[in-house]
């Protein structure tokens, strides 16, 4: 069998839906054999680091795009989400283009299915100018648009933007013949806002890569790291005044890896804990794996909001390596119901005080590699069986 997927962003390797695209086709090609996809290739776009698809018989179609983020003095001054946002909606020539060469590619081959990976949402809008929609299965990596969302989310929104984006949604719900999420909370979030039937969704995790083996130190830090972006979203005081209430001869160190809001750092230097602290900044993916091996805890910081309808692909990056791994995050998110299903992992709510006992209790507990650990939640193989059973229901 073969598949048509249309995934806008996939040339972009240092996002992280990028990657999450690039995990989900591979494992797909593994099951179906040939994997055409269309994509966008903007002057930022890298294809060689993509070369080695060509020999796992997946064939990339790069249509030339504008690369959002020209001007980034200019996108910092009036808000880099509300700019997305604004490009998201209005910039739809190379969904125009990637439509007609879906169509075009379905005249010539018998795909199985049609897959279209949002976000963005312009991969979707390509999907909505197929002739055919009969094979078309819609993607939902995240929710959207952002003002569904609670806040802090939900902050920058425009209400006539997102009265257009909403009505995008609502057409490929509409017009799709399956609708895929990575989670139930997203799913559940779409439901209360869109008009859905949910006998045509489908959960859809992550895709983890294959098992890591950590490395060991020579040091007796323990070192806790995030990987990934810590956004304004992401950031609360609180969790650097629990860090400054350790004991002085606790060994917790944290790490981050990625963006980090400013005032994370500026409020590590007025609390005097520079030394609790490791700011790597951004790094690439082998640097950054070579960082985790290294870590003897992994760290997740989720926004602090009463609903949590993500499902984080770090956690399912983290999930590789099998060490424990610590949530700051809602009670009823997706992230906890996880990790609190499995013995060796942490969560905690946003008061000083629990986050506090949680590291000391990380770190002076004695670990062992969690072998049945989530990692069975996104092994590439439940990916497969999802998308190879909705298939079915197409056909």
């Amino acid at each position: 069998m073969k598949l048509l997927i249309i995934s806008k962003n996939l040339l972009d390797q240092k996002d992280a839906q990028s990657q999450q695209s690039l995990a989900f086709i591979e494992a797909l090609q593994e099951v179906f054999g040939f994997i055409d996809v269309i994509t966008a290739q903007t002057t930022e776009s890298d294809l060689s680091n993509l070369k080695h698809l060509e020999t796992k018989n997946i064939k990339l179609y790069p249509l030339p795009a504008k690369w959002v983020s020209d001007g980034a003095e200019f996108i910092e001054k009036i808000k880099r989400k509300i700019l997305r946002n604004l490009m998201a909606t209005l910039m739809t020539k190379w969904a125009k283009a990637a439509g007609q060469l879906a169509n075009a590619l379905i005249r010539k081959n018998n795909y199985a299915a049609i897959i279209t990976i949002g976000l963005p949402i312009e991969s979707h809008m390509a999907g909505l100018q197929l002739t055919d929609k009969s094979k078309w299965i819609a993607h939902f990596s995240d929710p959207w648009p952002e003002s569904l969302m609670p806040k802090p989310y939900s902050d920058y929104s425009i209400p006539i933007i997102s009265w257009i984006q909403k009505n995008l949604v609502q057409k490929t719900i509409n017009e799709a013949k399956l609708i895929s999420f990575t989670c139930t909370q997203s799913r559940d979030l779409f439901a209360a806002h869109y008009q859905i039937n949910i006998n045509k969704t489908y959960i859809t995790p992550h895709v983890a890569p294959p098992p890591i083996v950590p490395l060991k130190r020579n040091d007796k830090n323990f070192i806790i790291t995030h990987a990934g972006s810590l956004s304004r979203e992401r950031f609360f005081p609180e969790f650097f005044y629990a860090v400054k209430e350790l004991p002085e001869e606790s060994k917790v160190i944290v790490q981050f890896i990625g963006h980090v809001h400013p005032p994370a750092q500026q409020l590590v230097e007025i609390l005097k804990i520079q030394h609790r602290f490791v700011f790597k900044g951004q790094l690439n993916r082998n640097d950054t794996l070579l960082r985790l091996r290294e870590s003897d805890a992994l760290l997740l910081i989720e926004a602090n909001m009463e609903i949590y309808p993500f499902l984080p692909s770090k956690l399912a990056d983290y999930s590789a390596l099998g060490l424990p791994i610590y949530a700051i995050t809602g009670k009823k998110s997706a992230s906890a119901q996880i990790l609190n299903s499995y013995y060796g992992n942490y969560t905690s709510t946003y008061s000083v005080a629990s986050i506090t006992k949680v590291l000391q209790e990380i770190s002076t507990s004695q670990h062992n590699r969690n072998e049945n650990s989530i990692y069975t939640i996104f092994d590439k193989r439940i990916t497969q069986k999802t998308i190879n059973h909705a298939i079915a229901q197409i056909e």
